[in-house]
């Protein structure tokens, strides 16, 4: 029986088409922001934190993080759980969650290089106690994730407020060479698409809205431009605009010190596997 409501066009509508969703090689088209979003989710450390605190998360528990990326949440997580197994389709990405695994002693993190498109390698992955998938392709992919998990099911993203993507071009607004795309937020179109799917399909989840943002401190503004410029292109006449763009985020201090600051919000909506009966066909 189909539900009332056409998802995938729903999600497409608030969320636009996902690499999998293109002719695009998944490995390839992730593999080009390896560095942007190791230093981006570096500087997202502290607020990671309200996340990883808003899960239920046991310390007998075999986790699996689908689309770990540069391991932003594996490896906090890691240091809660017994285990966390997770998985990439980019080698770029996965090579930045080794080394921020390592810098942090993470020693019960297993990665693997998987395509969560590719049938044969998710139908490889074990069950896990708790699954959960953050910001990646996998997020409507809801039965899939159901079947792996054992105890819950957890999916996290941004929440009515700027993304992780959408506050690294806000510093390069107007530079020529950078992407200029224009977020506008909708709270119609926000997490409660995902919530509404989720109870359509036959889940009754529950949610939490946590703060989440970037925050780095540096010696003097000097030193803040030139740290965030390396997020993007910069030429030399283009300069000022660029700087212009960084201000709107910068406290200073009274010794002359500045902190990069820009705040924004976060979903985790979670569920128990064992409680859902899918209502539905599709999504």
């Amino acid at each position: 029986m189909a539900g009332i409501i056409n998802w995938e066009k729903m999600l497409e509508l608030a969320y636009g088409k996902t690499t999998d969703d293109r002719d695009v090689d998944p490995a390839k088209f992730w593999d080009q922001f390896g560095y942007m979003y190791d230093k981006m989710s570096r500087m997202e450390k502290s607020y990671t934190k309200h996340q990883v605190d808003a899960m239920i998360l046991d310390p007998r528990d075999r986790v699996l993080d689908v689309g770990c990326g540069t391991g932003r949440l594996c490896v906090p997580i890691s240091k809660k759980v017994s285990s966390v197994t997770a998985i990439d389709a980019s080698p770029n990405m996965l090579s930045y969650a080794r080394k921020y695994a390592e810098e942090e002693q993470a020693d019960n993190v297993h990665f693997h290089l998987v395509d969560w498109n590719n049938e044969s390698e998710i139908n490889q992955l074990e069950q896990h106690d708790v699954v959960f998938a953050s910001r990646t392709v996998a997020l409507k992919d809801i039965k899939r994730l159901n079947k792996l998990a054992k105890k819950y099911v957890f999916l996290l993203s941004f929440a009515n407020g700027p993304s992780l993507r959408s506050i690294q071009l806000d510093l390069f607004r107007g530079v020529r060479g950078n992407v200029q795309l224009d977020f506008k937020e909708n709270r119609q179109l926000g997490y409660n698409i995902r919530f509404n799917m989720l109870y359509d399909l036959g889940i009754d989840p529950s949610v939490v809205i946590v703060k989440d943002g970037f925050e780095k401190n540096f010696r003097n503004k000097k030193e803040a431009y030139d740290d965030l410029r390396t997020l993007g292109m910069v030429d030399e006449d283009q300069e000022d605009v660029f700087r212009h763009n960084v201000e709107k985020y910068l406290i200073e201090g009274k010794d002359g010190s500045v902190r990069f600051v820009r705040e924004t919000s976060t979903y985790v909506i979670w569920w128990k596997p064992e409680d859902v009966d899918f209502a539905y066909e599709g999504v």
